[in-house]
């Protein structure tokens, strides 16, 4: 074997030796970096518990608190171990977070998360940014507001969607009131993000929809009745009656779900007459929708709209007008009409009901 062969098989030996000694000492860092990670989330964990027991929400010489200093000592210098601290604190999710919260604000103050997490908010990392804003959120971090609204134009999507969910759980009703009536077409929400943030938030929901509804546009007015008729709010009536004469089909379809969710009887004659819209699909809404409210005031109206040229309108009338009580009993005369869509429609949900 000639010279250079030797010293390639050489230099080959040579680099698969160090090939196996990277791979045993990538592994042994990864697994001795777990432990200590591990071992430090332990440590911390006792604390906290320590600290709670201790503490027991006094605010009086509160850095003079011996486990406070051992926390703050622990957690100084080192991301990772406030990552830890700040997911520790999460964990024990919100009502704890609200039951405890300025003595958690002390603390959050004293180990300098609040101030980590602010200058997160700078880091050219998107998801740096986005996960500083979901914990700033979390943790409810008092006069940080400020800081989270100037990612508000952000780019990215993600950080974006956690800047607005950061405001809504600190209860920013300015801000969450400037996104969905001035900025809306801007950042581009979802329904299903919406209805997050409405969900969300903090403050007062009713305030939140009162302000909000006056100044935003038909598309977004539909998505926030949806929202708030999860809530039954009894003083948001007067906008779901007044929407219901909108252009907008949808907006006008939200209204008359949300007016049924409130189970007002009180409301049933602005349902009866949404029976007669132009639009089928609003006429199919209210016929099923009134299940919820109707009485043998709406006998009459359903038997008309069990006779509806679309089917799935015939179809919820009949199955609305057997439901309720007494129903069952009226519709019977409809099987003996004249009329043979209303008829079918009656025998139908009578079969389906039954």
């Amino acid at each position: 074997m000639d010279k250079t062969a030797t010293y390639l098989l050489i230099i080959s030996a040579a680099l698969l030796v160090l090939y196996i000694v990277l791979i045993i000492y990538v592994w042994f860092f990864r697994y001795f970096s777990d432990l200590t990670t591990k071992k430090a989330k332990e440590d911390l964990e006792g604390m906290f518990s320590s600290f709670l027991i201790v503490t027991n929400n006094k605010t009086n010489n509160f850095q003079g608190i011996k486990e406070v200093q051992e926390l703050t000592s622990f957690v100084k210098n080192s991301g990772s171990r406030k990552e830890s601290l700040i997911n520790i604190i999460i964990s024990y999710e919100d009502d704890f977070i609200e039951s405890n919260h300025d003595l958690l604000m002390n603390l959050c103050e004293v180990t300098e998360i609040k101030s980590y997490l602010i200058k997160r908010l700078t880091s050219k990392s998107s998801f740096k940014k986005s996960l500083a804003c979901h914990q700033l959120g979390d943790l409810k971090l008092e006069n940080t507001a400020e800081y989270i609204v100037k990612l508000s134009s952000c780019k990215d999507k993600d950080v974006r969607y956690n800047v607005f969910l950061a405001l809504a759980k600190l209860g920013e009703l300015g801000g969450i009131v400037d996104i969905l009536t001035n900025n809306y077409e801007d950042i581009h929400l979802s329904h299903r993000a919406v209805i997050e943030i409405i969900s969300s938030f903090s403050g007062s929901k009713e305030e939140l929809f009162n302000k909000t509804l006056p100044l935003s546009d038909d598309y977004v007015r539909g998505v926030l009745i949806k929202a708030a008729a999860d809530y039954k709010i009894e003083g948001l009536r007067e906008y779901y009656i007044k929407y219901l004469k909108n252009d907008d089909k949808n907006l006008r379809i939200a209204c008359i779900r949300a007016l049924c969710d409130l189970e007002n009887s009180n409301n049933e004659e602005y349902i009866i007459n949404m029976l007669c819209d132009k639009d089928w699909e609003v006429r199919a809404a209210s016929a099923k929708s009134i299940q919820k409210i109707g009485t043998s005031i709406s006998f009459e109206a359903l038997a008309k709209t069990a006779g509806d040229s679309e089917w799935w309108v015939r179809h919820n009338a009949a199955c609305t007008l057997i439901f309720l009580d007494g129903g069952k009993e009226y519709a019977s005369q409809i099987i003996n009409s004249n009329d043979k869509y209303a008829r079918e429609a009656v025998v139908n949900a009578i079969e389906m009901i039954s």
